[in-house]
């Protein structure tokens, strides 16, 4: 066993995790009889997309179902931990820094890591909300190929459009001045399976409700920013799987939820 293995099971196994808060909203208390997360992320050949705790993760159709198992088990634990080691923190900076952080211990790597800040005006910006913010700023980024962009987009419309999805989402994006959430892209390319992602942050001059839809025309907002570029060491990925799902459990209904594109 290489010493990089051998440190991510020992951090699994000493790792603290938010509970789950089983049964909120009349969702399923374990994962259906196929016990496999991946599957909220749609099948192989096919784009797909979940909310898994602050994040939007979308993946491409090259995913494997493996691959989309990865991905799912990997961001659950590192947003649950996140959440637990930043607590009333995790609409902040500091929660993306813990996310990314445990990513990084669970055998994938950084290739890129940047910071921005922003300022928005409701009254001159031209977004109606933030999440259309997040879309204008996802256009614009060059982290995301054309067809990333749009999977992205697809995936954040249709999750602001559904009145349940939305809802579920934001026990993890609300806390009232302040708010915070990820989009996230996975493919698999020549050297591996890839994801990137961009975490906002929102730190206001007044309460909003919901961080999707309420209108910011009488908003004014710090924003920060973090791109991030990471890829899977495989050999370690497919070393820790059986340990790192040991470890979440079962219970996942009311922390991961599919979303249609």
């Amino acid at each position: 066993m290489s010493n990089d293995i051998a440190q991510a099971l020992a951090f699994i196994e000493s790792a603290t995790l938010n509970p789950i808060d089983v049964g909120l909203y009349s969702r399923a208390a374990v994962l259906p009889g196929w016990r496999d997360r991946g599957k909220c992320l749609g099948k192989p050949g096919q784009d797909g997309a979940a909310t898994i705790g602050a994040t939007l993760v979308s993946v491409l159709a090259n995913l494997t179902g493996q691959n989309r198992t990865d991905v799912a088990n990997s961001l659950e634990f590192a947003s649950r931990h996140a959440a637990h080691e930043t607590g009333a923190d995790d609409y902040t900076a500091a929660y993306w820094t813990e996310l990314k952080k445990c990513m990084l211990r669970l055998g994938w790597f950084k290739r890129e890591d940047q910071w921005s800040k922003d300022f928005i005006d409701g009254q001159t910006s031209g977004a109606e909300n933030f999440s259309d913010y997040v879309i204008d700023n996802v256009k614009g980024d060059a982290l995301y190929s054309s067809h990333e962009k749009d999977v992205i987009i697809r995936a954040l419309q249709s999750l602001r459009s559904d009145v349940e999805k939305r809802a579920f989402f934001r026990r993890y994006t609300a806390g009232g001045d302040k708010g915070s959430f990820g989009v996230s892209l996975a493919t698999v390319t020549d050297s591996g399976l890839e994801m990137r992602f961009s975490a906002f942050t929102f730190s206001c001059n007044a309460v909003v409700d919901d961080y999707l839809i309420s209108s910011i025309k009488n908003i004014k907002a710090d924003v920060g920013k973090n791109n991030v570029d990471i890829a899977a060491n495989q050999k370690i990925i497919d070393s820790i799987r059986q340990q790192l799902e040991q470890k979440l459990g079962q219970a996942a209904g009311d922390y991961i939820d599919s979303v249609d594109i």
